[in-house]
């Protein structure tokens, strides 16, 4: 009965939209980690193109802005936020690039475009998370 109480008491801390930031909070915690397994195990098929150095640089952007926004969506910091959400677009954009150039000098036949889409898709949740907090350097306060 406690740790329900402990978990009503940490999800009421949460100043609304609750289900919102709670969502954000899982999704950048999913960025960290992506970034960090890309650091430490580069997809081969993009390393080859890019060089180890510059996969690197995007999977680092990748997990520094997963972190930044890991640590601000919960508090309402919304221009770290912000600034997060760029380093990560910034790693989605290279990679983005990195594929697309894979599908122009790839064999007929073979096909990224699935790839790519999926790399656009998950970038559109932040850029909604960009619009939702441009307005602001903090999020205001109600009550």
């Amino acid at each position: 009965m406690r740790a329900v109480s402990a978990v009503r008491r940490l999800w009421e801390a949460i100043s609304e939209p609750r289900h919102l930031k709670a969502f954000y909070f899982c999704v950048y915690l999913i960025t960290t980690a992506v970034g960090m397994v890309t650091i430490t195990n580069p997809p081969s098929s993009v390393e080859w193109r890019l060089g180890t150095a510059l996969t690197l640089f995007w999977a680092v952007l990748i997990t520094l802005g997963g972190l930044g926004g890991t640590v601000a969506v919960l508090p309402g910091w919304w221009w770290v936020e912000r600034s997060s959400i760029g380093l990560i677009l910034a790693g989605a954009g290279i990679y983005e690039a990195t594929v697309l150039a894979a599908q122009i000098n790839a064999e007929p036949g073979s096909s990224r475009w699935t790839q790519m889409g999926f790399i656009v898709l998950a970038a559109a949740v932040f850029i909604v998370r960009m619009m939702l907090t441009r307005r602001w350097d903090y999020e205001p306060r109600r009550g």
